[in-house]
Order: structure tokens, then sequence, then C-alpha cells
């Protein structure tokens, strides 16, 4: 699918929003039990952050690690003001910037390496990374690295599922405008 300049850059904006949205929803909302899963709220924001950086790199090539970048300093920046939980916000932090810096590295390695359609590459890049994020995020700040405990694959799926919402608009856009893949 090609995007315009303006579009590459609303994607980049959007994928730093979405991690932003996803701290701020922790924070306000914290832990989600549904649907017989436990997880915090922000998995459901950032779980399009994968999804979106897939997008920003698709636009800006590899200098989508300027955003990686800058976004993990933002979300450990946030992460230790906004802590509000029963562990030092250093802690989260720390979980934050090292989960997220590690997830998103593998998200880059497996979309870059498939060279298949954007909905492929999305679709297996974010079942590779997202599992990931959440083992490093529980497991650096609560000690636990097992996805068999019920906050990691609770936000696991959630992350996953979220973050493929954006195939429908994909799917959509290729039928309207008959776009490429």
């Amino acid at each position: 699918m090609t995007f315009g300049i303006e579009n590459k850059w609303l994607f980049g904006m959007g994928y730093v929003a979405s991690i932003i949205l996803g701290n701020f929803l922790v924070v306000y909302l914290g832990i989600i039990h549904f649907a017989g899963l436990m997880f915090p709220a922000g998995a459901i924001a950032i779980g399009l952050t994968f999804s979106l950086r897939d997008f920003v790199q698709r636009g800006f090539g590899h200098r989508v690690w300027y955003f990686m970048i800058v976004s993990t300093i933002i979300t450990a920046l946030m992460s230790f003001v906004m802590a509000d939980m029963p562990i030092p916000p250093y802690k989260v932090a720390l979980a934050s910037a090292v989960a997220f810096m590690a997830s998103e590295f593998i998200d880059w390695l497996v979309y870059t390496i498939l060279k298949k359609d954007i909905v492929w590459r999305i679709t297996i890049s974010n079942l590779f990374s997202t599992p990931v994020d959440s083992i490093l995020f529980v497991g650096i700040a609560f000690g636990s690295f097992s996805i068999l405990q019920p906050p990691v694959y609770g936000q696991s799926i959630v992350k996953y599922a979220s973050g493929l919402l954006v195939l429908p608009f994909i799917i959509y856009m290729r039928k309207k405008y008959s776009v490429d893949k």
C-alpha cells in the first residue's frame, strides 16, 4: 500500500501518540479484567503501536529507528513520572524502556526479513513482538518472566488483537482505491 509523504508523518505521530495513550490508560484505568483475561488498560493502545511502527517503517525505511529511540525515551520518562504502582517508579521506567526497545527491535527485524504483503508482515511481526514486550515488562517490573502468568498472557493476547485492528483498514483501502500491496 502506497502512502504519500503527509501520511507517513501521520503514521509517525500516531505511533508516538499510541505510546503516550497507552501510558495514560495504565495510570488512569489500571488493570482490566475482561473475558477471562487480565491486562493493563494500556495494552489496548500499545497493541496498535506495533502495527503503526510497521507503517512508519514502510514510510521512512530504517529511519524508523529515530521514532523508536524517541518513543523509548518518552515511554521511560512517562513511566517514571506517572508510575502509581506498588513498585518503585524506576522499575516501571526500566521495565517499560527495556520491553519497548526489545520488542520494537524484534518487530523491526521480523518486518524487515519478511518480503511479503503488508498484512502478512504485520500479522507475523506482531505475533513475535507482542509476547516479548509483555514478558519483559512484567518480568522486570514484577519479577515473573513466565508467559503462563495471567498478566503476561492476558496483555499479550490483547496487544496482538488490538494490533491487528489495522487489517480491516488496509483491506478496505485496497478495495476502495485499488492500491498496491
